[in-house]
């Protein structure tokens, strides 16, 4: 029995997305991290992501534009999808906040704000991954 074609053609779209959506979650986290050593920030404890709380404590401008620079080079590279892409460099972040709560349960009282915020801030890199889509698209071969 053969699939159905349409389905078939579904699935390798999501597998599509799968790799560039690990790229820019990657990127995501180091763009929230990267500040801390560059900028040497102030270090907090956390109950298992101490570098990823600091980097969210100490988020400032740098981090923006390092977030805004991986959306330029998730929509120049992969250039379907960049909703998806630039809100994918938010994708690890929940999965931290859940570890987190998991080993110590009062440590994010508010994560549903937590995830807002991430939703909000993912659209910096949607903005970055616009921008090198349009990069792309107007690039002279």
């Amino acid at each position: 029995m053969t699939p159905c074609p349409a389905l078939n053609s579904a699935m390798k779209g999501k597998l599509k997305l799968r790799y560039p959506c690990m790229v820019a979650a990657g990127l995501g986290v180091l763009s929230v991290i990267a500040p801390i050593f560059i900028l040497s920030l102030k270090h907090y404890s956390a109950p298992l992501f101490p570098w990823v709380r600091s980097g969210w404590e100490g988020f400032n401008l740098l981090s923006a534009c390092l977030l805004f620079c991986s959306g330029v080079f998730l929509g120049y590279s992969f250039v379907e999808r960049p909703f998806i892409l630039g809100m994918s460099t938010m994708a690890a972040f929940p999965f931290f906040i859940f570890a987190e709560i998991f080993v110590s349960p009062t440590s994010h009282n508010l994560w549903p704000f937590e995830f807002l915020l991430y939703a909000f801030i993912g659209l910096i890199a949607v903005a970055g991954a616009f921008t090198g889509k349009y990069i792309r698209s107007r690039r002279s071969f």
